[in-house]
């Protein structure tokens, strides 16, 4: 109401001073006619914006999510499917994070998502991740109930092949009951467990190094030195 009255205030100034009722109504009525496509534009404007903040918010989130994630049960999984994985000096230098830019990151990520990975699992390396599968559950039963998780396709992929990692050492048991069509399936598992992984770990190690020095060392300490 105060706007509208110093509004009125200036349009009867602007009468008084220059007695020309006719050009204020003019201009009056044009700038009403401009006040629909202003309020248009504004409206559109600072919604964008709002929606902006609130993605980045999200991706936040969620980056805090996938860090948890490697700073814990993660590292531990990374560093023994790994150690049990025919591997080159290219995939060394991926889970040591070494640095790049955004360009370099998406040359890498095509390059993870067309190689052969190729794991052979022993008995020390079945016995090991179920281990740290069970005494993680319920972190990642934590973390995948998180709205958030659905919003990162690649992470909640991730996730589906943990949560069937689990499934499949349920059903198959200790080592000495796997047949060699057991083994085959879980090397098969593992390697797209260990891809996607990867993808994550680019992700999210350049967000970790630059926001998190403290988190991303803790990460790399965990896996160590391949």
């Amino acid at each position: 109401m105060a706007l509208i009255a110093v509004s009125a205030l200036i349009y009867a100034v602007q009468i008084a001073v220059f007695h020309d009722v006719r050009t204020t109504a003019f201009y009056f009525l044009q700038d009403m006619a401009f006040m629909p496509i202003t309020i248009a534009i504004a409206t559109i404007v600072v919604g964008e914006i709002i929606s902006l903040r609130e993605k980045r918010e999200r991706l936040e989130k969620t980056q805090m999510l996938t860090s948890s994630f490697f700073t814990g049960i993660g590292a531990y999984l990374l560093k023994e499917i790994i150690r049990m994985t025919d591997t080159d000096q290219f995939i060394t230098e991926v889970v040591r994070g070494s640095s790049y830019d955004k360009r370099q990151e998406k040359e890498i990520l095509d390059r993870i998502r067309k190689m052969d990975l190729t794991v052979h699992i022993d008995r020390e390396g079945y016995d090991r991740i179920r281990q740290i599968i069970r005494e993680n559950q319920t972190n990642i039963f934590i973390i995948a109930s998180n709205p958030l998780v659905i919003e990162h396709e690649a992470f909640t992929d991730m996730l589906w092949g943990i949560f069937h990692l689990m499934d499949e050492y349920r059903l198959r048991g200790d080592w000495d009951d796997l047949s060699a069509q057991d083994i085959e399936h879980f090397n098969q598992d593992f390697e797209r467990i260990l891809r996607a992984m990867l993808i994550n770990w680019v992700r999210d190690v350049r967000y970790l190094r630059e926001n998190f020095p403290d988190f991303y060392a803790a990460a790399g300490k965990k896996i160590g030195s391949l």
